[in-house]
Formats: structure tokens, C-alpha cells, sequence
């Protein structure tokens, strides 16, 4: 494979560095949103690059993982997998779990987050939905048919066969715009942030973004590896980047999805805070909030590659 020419030309964008699996290592008995802060902490500034993995062959040559650059789901896998694993060398098993549907493979790959990732990930266990858990959610429903396929300007980043593209219908839970901003003191560290635009009826998708949340100062931090800005892995206020979903123009937001990590082996009865133990909130009424935009300098990128 390509890719292994590489890794032997250059063994460390490739694999985990000895301090970063030290650091995972230190704290193991920690709950995860710590984990997840001493795992990706040292990716804070490493550039931002989308599509950056791959199968290592055709039709997509980039590697199955690296660790000098990442896209915003790439950097969550990785994060995912290496803290949930027993120990962070086990990385690549989980990293499978959550990336495909089966054997690894380009046509297995889940490449789309509503349909294939977030309940291929909740199936295997290794995610829970907990939007239910931190404010009143909704319901986004969407039916794909092959006539969306065919009609999204998008289709021809993915080079699969009409056969291999999720047909049918799928739900998930959100909270609006509104919700989310008040759900902010609720979200546990470690939580997995989904950000959705409003359905289109011509696209299959909605997601656009993926993050994390790990423990702040005084209050959450999300850390995602973003275009906004110098396109780089950093920390924003959680409460900022929900406020900041009511600027954007061309695509709107319509909201977000909260999915917890679940523990794996020995861990999952030690599991502290449990975050989905909460009570549901009940169901969010009425129309959905309305906001006027403060869209964001020119000059800095939104974290939205469609737009």
C-alpha cells in the first residue's frame, strides 16, 4: 500500500506519538471528558485538512490515519478511539468500528453522518444520543430517494456506485438554535457535538460539522479542527460557537445533536459522571426560533465545506 511507503519515510505523522499515548495512559481512570482533553490537547494548531484520511488505495490514497493534520470527523474518530480503547495502541479496532460498515473499505466507509455514522456508532455502542438529556429537542426527519442522489450538486466528491448510496428514511433528535444555547451548562465534557442546517429537500445531508467538548476553566470548551479562522484544531467557548450558529447566511443552521461516548470493558462500571442518567426533557413546542444574522467577516472561512 502507498500509504505504508509513508509511514516508513516518516513514522511519526502516521501513528500516535509516545507522549500522547503517555498522556492518555496518565489518565485512565479519569472520565472521558478529561481523557479526551489530555488526548487531543496536543493537536491544538495542527492544520486543518479536509478528506485527510483514506483506505490508502484507490480510490482514495491518503492514509487510514494520521496525526499531524485533521478534518473536523477524522480528528473525533480519532479522539473517540483512542480514548475508549483499553489502551491507546488498541486506537485502530475502534477506529474501524466507528469509520465502516463492515470490512474496511472506500464503499464501506460511512460518509454520511445522518444516515450511516452517528447510528452505526450508537448500534456498536460506542455513542449514545443524550440530546434528549441536556434540553427539549426535536425531531428532523428526512426520506433520501434516488432522485435526491441524483439532483445534489454534491455527489461527485464520493466515488461510489448508486448501489452503495443509503436509500430511505431517517430521524434524529435535535435541539434548535434556542435550546442549544440554553443546554450549554448541561452538555457533559466528552460529549460529541453534531451541527445541522435546515433540511433541503435536493440534498441528502445536513450535517456539517463535528466537534468535542472538553472541560474549561469556567465553563465548555469545544475543540474541533474547523475552517473558520487559520483552519487549525482549537478551543472555542461552546456557548460562543452556539450563539455563532444564528450567523450563518448561505446554508442556515437549524441546530444540533449531543451524542455521549459509552465506555468500554472495565471502565463502563466505573463510569463517573454517567451523562445520560438525567431525566429526559420533555419535547420542544411551537415553531422554531427565528434570528437575525451577524454573519462573520469575509475573510474567515465558514466551517461549512458546501458553502
Amino acid at each position: 500500500m502507498l500509504w505504508a511507503v509513508n509511514m516508513a519515510l516518516a513514522a511519526s505523522p502516521w501513528t500516535i506519538d509516545a507522549p500522547v499515548a503517555d498522556a492518555i495512559r496518565a489518565v485512565a481512570d479519569r472520565p472521558v471528558g478529561e481523557r479526551i482533553d489530555a488526548a487531543t490537547r496536543p493537536f491544538l494548531g495542527l492544520p486543518y485538512q479536509n478528506d485527510a484520511a483514506g483506505e490508502g488505495v484507490p480510490p482514495d490514497l491518503d492514509p487510514p490515519a494520521r496525526y499531524d493534520r485533521f478534518d473536523c470527523l477524522t480528528f473525533v474518530e480519532e479522539a473517540l478511539a483512542m480514548v475508549l480503547a483499553a489502551d491507546p495502541v488498541d486506537a485502530p479496532e475502534l477506529r474501524e468500528v466507528l469509520r465502516y460498515h463492515g470490512p474496511a473499505s472506500y464503499t464501506t466507509r460511512n460518509h454520511f453522518m445522518e444516515a450511516q455514522w452517528i447510528p452505526g456508532a450508537i448500534e456498536a455502542g460506542l455513542l449514545v444520543d443524550i440530546t434528549d438529556r441536556v434540553g427539549r429537542a426535536r425531531t428532523l426527519r428526512k426520506e433520501v430517494t434516488p432522485e435526491v442522489w441524483r439532483n445534489w450538486r454534491g455527489r461527485w466528491r464520493f466515488s461510489l456506485d448508486d448501489l452503495a448510496l443509503p436509500l430511505g428514511a431517517w430521524t434524529l433528535r435535535y435541539l434548535d438554535l434556542a435550546e442549544a444555547a440554553n443546554a450549554v451548562p448541561l452538555v457533559p465534557p466528552g460529549s460529541v457535538v453534531v451541527t445541522l442546517r435546515v433540511e433541503r429537500a435536493w440534498s441528502p445531508v445536513v450535517t456539517t460539522h463535528v466537534s468535542l467538548v472538553v472541560p474549561g476553566a469556567s465553563e465548555p470548551m469545544m475543540r474541533h479542527a474547523t475552517r473558520m479562522g487559520k483552519q487549525v484544531v482549537r478551543d472555542d467557548r461552546l456557548g460562543w460557537y452556539m450563539d455563532h450558529l444564528r450567523d450563518y447566511v448561505n446554508w442556515p443552521a437549524l441546530g444540533v445533536a449531543i451524542l455521549a461516548p459509552v465506555e468500554q470493558g472495565p471502565r463502563l462500571s466505573a463510569l463517573f459522571p454517567d451523562p445520560w442518567a438525567a431525566t429526559p426533557f420533555p419535547p420542544a413546542e411551537g415553531g422554531l426560533p427565528s434570528f437575525t444574522p451577524s454573519p462573520i467577516a469575509p475573510s474567515e472561512p465558514p466551517d461549512d465545506p458546501s458553502e
